[in-house]
């Protein structure tokens, strides 16, 4: 439960994407679809961590769009799923005040906008 509602989560490889390790997370109502690789900020292959938007609900993102949708994500400890990166996932994708960095398939950011600190973040971890 968040925010008064039921979300629903798994963890499973997804075999159209060589078998990478996969946060999957939905609302009950079924608007708020998710997915994380996990591991993306603790083994620090990725330079900027995003998540795969598949439903219509995400707080912030304002532009129109067709089909999935990738935003950059705050730096987490997601070597581990836990409760706890669960609930920091769901709370960010309900956060009102943020704007979102949009990124391409190849995690290449192809929107500017600020990020409450998060991109600045996130870009700097991903430098170091």
């Amino acid at each position: 439960m968040r925010s008064n509602r039921l979300f629903y989560w798994y963890v499973k490889p997804d075999l159209d994407d060589e078998g990478i390790i996969k946060l999957h997370i939905v609302s009950e109502d079924k608007k708020l679809i998710v997915t994380y690789e996990v591991g993306q900020c603790s083994r620090g292959h990725k330079e900027f961590p995003m998540l795969v938007i598949i439903g219509k609900e995400f707080e912030g993102w304002t532009a129109e769009y067709v089909g999935h949708r990738r935003a950059l994500t705050p730096i987490w400890n997601d070597e581990i799923v836990a409760p706890r990166l669960i609930g920091q996932i769901i709370d960010w994708c309900l956060l009102k005040d943020k704007e979102i960095r949009e990124m391409n398939w190849k995690g290449e950011i192809i929107a500017l906008g600020g990020c409450h600190g998060y991109c600045n973040q996130t870009a700097e971890a991903g430098r170091a």
